[in-house]
């Protein structure tokens, strides 16, 4: 792999990265199969509030913690659809960690593979983002829960691949001096705009958030690659 544009944000003592990883041609081809996904691999989510809509394609954990067998079960089943059905981005995110961090990338049987958040947005407006939240999806799989002393690092990342007109992006906080293991953030706080096939990674777990998205004419989207990744054994498994 050629040697990828990557910016590190500091803030209030904590990091975000982007880094480049597909030409607007490749963002092109991704979203047309997105559009082609098989019908098995796509997951109904909910309405929100302000009249958006949501799905996942592959089953992530965090909509799962309380059906574990549920997810393990989906993650059998999806696993090589899921990846064969977008190579082009497993192999190139893998691909870019495997570079950055001098080990490999595998994948689990009882993981999902990372997939997608689509989000809808039927009509013009302001469309409200996520809720503050850390990850830590690694102390919620049993899997990784029995090697929880092994793991070294960890690694979360966002690829968008589109997104509304009038754009969108993540809001992260660091830590401030009060903060704690039950109330995090409360320290500098940020806003980093999505590109489309600009990847955006945190290599600690820090307090973050979607942004909000503006749409400024009907049928808008955002669609977004999403995963997790741990060190264990000296190899990155990623997951979702």
């Amino acid at each position: 792999m050629t040697t990828v544009d990557t910016e590190e944000i500091t803030f209030g003592g904590a990091r975000v990265f982007t880094a480049e990883l597909f030409t607007a041609a490749e963002v092109d081809v991704v979203r047309a199969v997105v559009d082609d996904v098989p019908a098995g691999l796509w997951h109904e989510g909910r309405r929100t509030p302000d009249g958006g809509s949501m799905g996942t394609i592959g089953e992530p954990l965090y909509r799962n913690r309380e059906r574990l067998e549920h997810y393990a079960a989906c993650a059998r089943a999806e696993n090589r659809v899921l990846y064969r059905h977008f190579r082009v981005v497993h192999e190139r995110v893998a691909a870019f960690f495997e570079q950055r961090y001098g080990l490999p990338v595998v994948y689990a049987e009882e993981l999902a593979v990372p997939g997608f958040h689509v989000f809808g947005f039927e009509g013009p407006g302001e469309y409200l983002g996520g809720c503050w939240h850390v990850d830590v999806l690694e102390t919620q799989a049993p899997c990784l829960v029995a090697r929880d002393a092994d793991i070294t690092a960890v690694v979360n990342f966002t690829v968008p691949f589109e997104l509304p007109d009038g754009g969108s992006g993540m809001d992260l906080e660091a830590d401030g001096p009060a903060a704690t293991a039950a109330r995090r953030g409360g320290g500098q706080a940020i806003t980093v705009p999505y590109r489309a096939g600009r990847m955006l990674f945190t290599e600690s777990e820090v307090w973050h958030r979607i942004s909000g998205s503006r749409c400024l004419s009907p049928g808008q989207r955002r669609v977004t690659h999403q995963g997790h990744g741990v060190r264990l054994d000296d190899r990155w498994i990623l997951f979702w």
